[in-house]
């Protein structure tokens, strides 16, 4: 199928409105513990993340800072309050009370790698952050940025940050059944595996567990609602929140990863 401009646009609305606010129909209110489970080896053959890991262990500081568009604002919840890296740093609160940790949300709308990219020297690096999440790739796709344009943006973006000692988890796109129907994005998928490979660092498949949640039918992706997708927008928000929480509480690595060699698609 041929993807035009207007389609384009139309999928990046899509993104905001639709993409962001499918949720898991079985979790609890916002607060309690939700049923949104992560499947069997989800996190499997990432690389560790031993600085981050051991100063939540011993209670020291921690800064994490998080790069992305929309969807890391919360807009389809009603806001940053209710986004993912507000609920990540709830959820790491919760279950690492000595440490000190400190989450500064640094997403725009509809950033770019690009975009990010310029403004690590500039407003990240000078945070001296343990850890930084890059939630990238989704305006890629929905703009057709040229893959190779892409990978050499992310590159230089890890060389920067590792060149100054921070960890990186990069985090790929939502899954959405109306905007896969529409936008490419396994190009864009695979650019950021093969980074990840080649620098030796951790990927957060949130593409795929967003996935396995709407084929296990923890997902309700009918509800068009707007009051009701907000509600399920928080939610899901507060899953992908705790889900990263319990990703770097393993350092990024699974407990009991399955046997074979290789990482996770």
């Amino acid at each position: 199928m041929k993807v035009t401009s207007a389609s384009r646009r139309c999928a990046a609305v899509l993104i905001v409105a639709v993409g962001l606010a499918q949720s898991p129909a079985p979790c609890a209110a916002l607060g309690q513990e939700p049923a949104c489970p992560m499947p069997d080896g989800f996190a499997a053959f990432e690389a560790p993340l031993p600085k981050t890991t051991k100063a939540l262990a011993t209670g020291s500081a921690v800064v994490i800072v998080t790069l992305g568009g929309t969807s890391s604002l919360g807009t389809a919840a009603g806001g940053p309050v209710h986004s993912w890296p507000s609920r990540l740093a709830a959820a790491l609160a919760a279950r690492f009370p000595a440490a000190r940790i400190k989450v500064v949300n640094l997403a725009r709308p509809r950033q770019t790698a690009r975009e990010a990219a310029d403004r690590l020297a500039r407003e990240v690096l000078p945070l001296k952050p343990t850890l930084v999440i890059w939630e990238t790739g989704t305006m890629e796709a929905v703009r057709g940025t040229g893959v190779d344009d892409f990978r050499e943006t992310v590159q230089a973006g890890l060389d920067e940050l590792r060149g100054a000692g921070i960890e990186v988890v990069l985090m790929n796109a939502q899954f959405s059944r109306d905007t896969d129907a529409m936008i490419h994005f396994a190009p864009y998928l695979g650019a950021m595996r093969e980074l990840a490979d080649a620098n030796d660092v951790a990927v957060f498949h949130r593409y795929g567990l967003m996935r396995h949640w709407a084929e296990s039918g923890v997902l309700d992706l009918r509800t068009r609602e707007s009051e009701e997708r907000r509600r399920l927008a928080t939610q899901v928000y507060d899953c992908i929140g705790r889900a990263m929480a319990e990703f770097l509480a393993r350092g990024g690595t699974a407990a009991d990863p399955p046997a074979g060699p290789g990482r996770r698609p």
